[in-house]
């Protein structure tokens, strides 16, 4: 597991979800070209259930990652310097914005019908 610490916590969070957001897209577009489920369905389909596995699952692991790096920057460990206390804070504030892209995108997803 990456440290709290490192810097590059600061860019982790919101390229997780990137590319969440276009593996997400992405694997839309495909199964509804390929395999388009019924109209009549609405949103209740297997193409919005996938997407709604692999939403919760990104979301998890970036709020894992949130509460990993809040967990350190309150530890109230002193030898580690300010410096790494700023960055686990704002590596826990960048998580978690992603975290909350995540679901906000997930949900509507799952929410509309996936192929219109």
């Amino acid at each position: 597991m990456l440290s709290p610490y490192n810097p590059f916590q600061l860019a982790l969070g919101l390229a997780v979800w990137i590319i969440w957001f276009a593996l997400m897209y992405g694997a839309l577009s495909y199964a509804c070209e390929v395999a388009p489920p019924p109209a009549e369905h609405g949103p209740f389909t297997w193409i919005n259930v996938a997407l709604l596995f692999s939403t919760l699952a990104v979301t998890g692991f970036l709020l894992y990652w949130a509460y990993d790096c809040w967990r350190a920057a309150s530890a109230g460990d002193r030898r580690n310097g300010s410096s790494h206390r700023f960055i686990a804070r704002l590596g826990m504030g960048i998580n978690l914005i992603g975290a909350i892209a995540t679901l906000s995108l997930g949900l509507m997803a799952v929410l509309l019908p996936p192929c219109l």
